[in-house]
């Protein structure tokens, strides 16, 4: 066995890459070829489970980039300290870059080299090494460190890196959206006014300007939730990601913050949907999270939440009626949490004209005919769902197309 491969066993920096399952296959596999033991199916195997797990993993099969990525993505002693004391210390710079140079040299085991590899090592059997399949190392850049710390500071690392989306699970772990949604703010009709108040404060808040929580209330359908969507789209630019929470999820935002606060990203906290009963335990809670508790809040962290209750509280009529004593300490207590964002966005549902207004907008991006029957049609199906909204006036369009391909 090479002294190269051998010296795969100190990495520690960059151990994650050495352990990750394709780069741990090939180099079992240098190991089983380089050795004197002859075992042809097993050697062949490790190639065949190498090339397998390669193919699933990179479209292109190209070894050079698996690595890259996995080196600029990676969670190491670097990429977490990403500061000028980290760029000041020269010992451990140094074994940075001496683990990448071994991490480079895995890339001169092209398909050419290992193909030899198994020549040499089973020259009778070189009708079925000659059908090994195939696999790339075609770019010869090595990876720079100044880069990839560079990459870190701008980008982070780990799953933070190669998504934009997140849900914060109850059990307090982080899981990435792989598919997340492509809107943009062109598919939303109407509400430019407060798609323009979102967008100036989140605008705000990537600069590092003083920016607000936002509270986005109004009747079901009218785009709330895929407002702040949209804004991971429109700021991709800057690296904007969005963490979604459950009510429940809520309770533990100090756990999320201490996960979060020294990233080098900006991020949108995203309640969906969110109310509370008038004596839900919960309520106080996370009333003191948000604001109020002696917790310190991240600089990198907004809260978006939508809700279709003004204060977050669902009311009963004894509520109104004030049967405690403070009536107006009920009433302040219940408005507390709504407080808590500094800006209040209204989405009500639209009256006929502008319903079918946006019916005609959605037809042309369809490069649908906007005629009379179309128009009426859309106001009986409007009629049916028993309100007008953005997403009812989507849903008869879909309809409408559905009905044409019959």
């Amino acid at each position: 066995m090479s002294l190269k491969l051998t010296s795969l066993i100190l990495i520690s920096i960059f151990k994650n890459v050495i352990n990750d399952n394709v780069i741990s296959l090939f180099v079992e596999l240098l190991k089983h070829l380089t050795s004197d033991e002859k075992n042809l199916e097993g050697d062949l195997k490790l190639y065949s489970d190498f090339v397998e797990a390669l193919y699933l993993k990179n479209e292109n099969q190209n070894l050079y980039e698996y690595i890259f990525k996995l080196i600029y993505t990676d969670e190491n002693i670097i990429s977490k300290g990403c500061s000028d004391c980290i760029r000041e210390n020269n010992q451990l710079l140094d074994t940075a870059k001496y683990e990448l140079s071994l991490l480079y040299d895995l890339i001169g085991y092209d398909y050419n080299k290992i193909k030899h590899m198994f020549n040499d090592k089973y020259p009778e059997m070189q009708d079925i090494i000659s059908h090994l399949p195939l696999f790339n190392t075609r770019s010869i850049n090595e990876f720079n460190l100044s880069d990839i710390i560079k990459s870190y500071s701008l980008n982070g690392y780990g799953i933070f890196s190669c998504y934009s989306a997140f849900k914060y699970l109850d059990n307090k772990e982080i899981k990435p959206v792989e598919y997340f949604d492509t809107l943009t703010f062109s598919d939303l009709k109407n509400y430019e006014y407060q798609q323009n108040i979102i967008k100036q404060n989140t605008l705000a808040f990537l600069q590092g300007k003083p920016a607000n929580n936002v509270l986005l209330y109004g009747d079901r359908g009218c785009g709330k939730s895929s407002t702040v969507k949209a804004l991971i789209n429109e700021f991709s630019d800057y690296n904007l990601k969005i963490i979604q929470v459950s009510k429940k999820g809520f309770i533990n935002l100090p756990d999320l913050y201490d996960k979060l606060r020294n990233l080098p990203l900006k991020f949108i906290i995203f309640a969906d949907d969110i109310s509370f009963d008038e004596n839900d335990e919960n309520f106080s809670s996370i009333k003191a999270i948000l604001e109020g508790s002696l917790y310190n809040i991240p600089k990198n962290l907004i809260i978006y939440a939508t809700t279709n209750r003004m204060h977050l509280v669902k009311e009963s009529f004894s509520s109104r009626e004030g049967n405690e004593v403070h009536y107006n300490d009920t009433i302040d207590e219940m408005v507390s949490l709504s407080d808590r964002f500094g800006i209040m966005l209204t989405f009500s549902s639209l009256n006929k004209n502008e319903y079918l207004d946006i019916v005609k907008q959605i037809a042309n991006d369809c490069c649908i005919e906007v005629n009379e029957k179309l128009l009426k049609d859309a106001s009986a199906f409007s009629i049916q769902k028993g309100i007008m909204t953005p997403r009812i006036a989507r849903q008869f369009i879909n309809d409408f197309i559905a009905n044409l391909t019959i």
